[in-house]
């Protein structure tokens, strides 16, 4: 079974604040779709559709989280039906996978699925996005560029798309090549380039020491071991039984490499 949606509008809630309790949950006009974690909080008042897509290693962790799902009457899409959860509905990944398989999080498999139904049915003509800033983390490095491929598939449709304020989703400090330029940033620019050399010569520098530490560390081990066994009374001006392959403490000279 497959809900598409049925109205010309729909919601796509996420958990971000302060954007999450702004949806259109009282207008009738939109259907809302939320990922599974949005029916937790007490701001989002409707939910059409829920979308718990995690594989069963991830939410039967959490004896709650199965708890919640086993007991949602909402309808819930999953990887998979799941016996022990009436509400659960199978995604349907080979239908959305036709146009790009291209996704990173529950988020952009909504929003595909959402182009899915467009082309499906012709509905919904306009979705809005809520509690979904993707400005952050993961979410900037790994999941924005996804959702944004979907939602430019979506207007490439003809689909009209509404983001929320204050996200990270398809905008741009200014026009590359077309912005005001200082000839003063040129000069600012060589100044961080500059910056950003030392800090990596520094890092070189401090892994050459953090080698000779290790070295230092071994000699001393080696030395101590040396000292239990004159201590013990076990050398006599005999060999000395050694705890590994002898290393040659180096002298504290204010270089890397020992020498003054």
């Amino acid at each position: 079974m497959n809900t598409y949606c049925k109205t010309d509008k729909l919601a796509l809630i996420g958990t971000a604040d302060p954007t999450r309790g702004l949806a259109p949950y009282q207008d009738k006009e939109y259907t809302i779709w939320a990922v599974g974690v949005a029916a937790t909080y007490q701001d989002v008042s409707r939910i059409d559709a829920l979308f718990e897509l995690h594989p069963s290693g991830y939410w039967e962790q959490d004896p709650n989280v199965k708890k919640r799902l086993a007991e949602t009457t909402i309808p819930l899409y999953m990887i998979k039906k799941e016996k022990d959860i009436p509400a659960s509905i199978e995604f349907p990944i080979r239908e959305v996978s036709k146009y790009r398989t291209y996704f990173t999080s529950s988020i952009a498999l909504m929003i595909a699925f959402a182009y899915h139904s467009f082309k499906e049915t012709g509905k919904p003509k306009e979705v809005e996005l809520y509690g979904i800033h993707m400005d952050s983390g993961e979410e900037y490095r790994e999941q924005r560029p996804c959702c944004e491929y979907w939602l430019a598939r979506m207007e490439e449709a003809g689909m009209k798309v509404k983001l929320p304020d204050g996200g990270g989703l398809m905008l741009a400090e200014n026009i590359y090549g077309f912005e005001e330029y200082d000839p003063l940033a040129w000069g600012f620019q060589q100044r961080v380039f500059a910056v950003m050399g030392g800090i990596r010569q520094c890092d070189g520098e401090l892994e050459r020491w953090k080698i000779q530490r290790a070295k230092n560390e071994g000699a001393l081990f080696e030395a101590n071991h040396v000292l239990r066994q004159v201590q013990r009374g076990e050398f006599h001006g005999r060999e000395i039984q050694p705890a590994g392959e002898l290393i040659k403490p180096v002298a504290d000279s204010g270089e890397p490499n020992g020498k003054a």
